[in-house]
């Protein structure tokens, strides 16, 4: 399950290109519940998130909003920031306490010739997001049960600290119309679903906090997308 797991912008650079980026465009720090910018304003600038969840939302034409992507360290926020009259697509809120290095238009040139290395870095994350992105189509028709199983072990992948044991603890607070918006479903959904996957053993907790089995839930995912 290679779509699991995709490195971070940060990770492709050198210490002293994170350094030197960092002077550049001084890190900001935001705290849960903050916004960081709303779907449909002027998109002015590279956001280069170095620690903490970002999740980012649209609302959809009946008025529902509708999680896209939970955003974390090394993720790029507003892509789209060189475009002539660029607008956000999505709202992003932080879910945990979070650093953004923000990177204006106008400094885009300086990092360009003193950091040679990070418009390709740049340019190989967005290629990935687009492969990620493609395999989201792919499992938009899938049931729902498989859905929100794959979500969670998704996000356990992606920011779960690996330990010694099977189980790993999501380091934010989902409550369960945020997992019914990101899966496309409804809250009453999720609750039944999140009862299968606690009684067969692959999730545990409640009231936003989640810990998941993951390899068991990995398993048990290729077992249902083969069936």
């Amino acid at each position: 399950m290679s779509y699991l797991h995709q490195p971070g912008f940060l990770e492709r650079l050198s210490e002293h290109e994170r350094q030197r980026l960092g002077q550049i465009c001084p890190p900001r720090a935001y705290q849960p519940g903050e916004l960081l910018y709303r779907e449909g304003d002027p998109c002015q600038g590279l956001l280069i998130l170095i620690e903490g969840q970002v999740k980012l939302t649209r609302v959809s034409a009946g008025g529902l909003e509708r999680i896209v992507y939970v955003a974390g360290s090394g993720d790029l926020l507003g892509v789209n920031f060189l475009e002539p009259d660029a607008l956000h697509s999505s709202s992003a809120v932080c879910l945990s306490q979070v650093m953004i290095c923000p990177v204006a238009k106008s400094q885009i040139e300086q990092v360009s010739r003193e950091l040679p290395n990070v418009p390709l870095r740049l340019a190989q994350v967005l290629a990935e997001r687009v492969e990620q992105l493609e395999a989201q189509l792919e499992v938009s028709s899938a049931p729902v049960a498989f859905r929100i199983g794959r979500a969670f072990a998704w996000l356990a992948r992606r920011f779960s600290v690996p330990d010694f044991s099977p189980w790993r603890d999501l380091p934010m607070e989902l409550k369960q119309e945020e997992l019914a918006a990101m899966c496309g479903t409804t809250r009453v959904t999720v609750t039944h679903t999140l009862g299968e996957l606690r009684s067969l053993g692959l999730v545990e907790g409640t009231r936003g906090r989640y810990r998941v089995k993951l390899k068991a839930l990995e398993d048990w995912l290729e077992g249902f997308a083969i069936d």
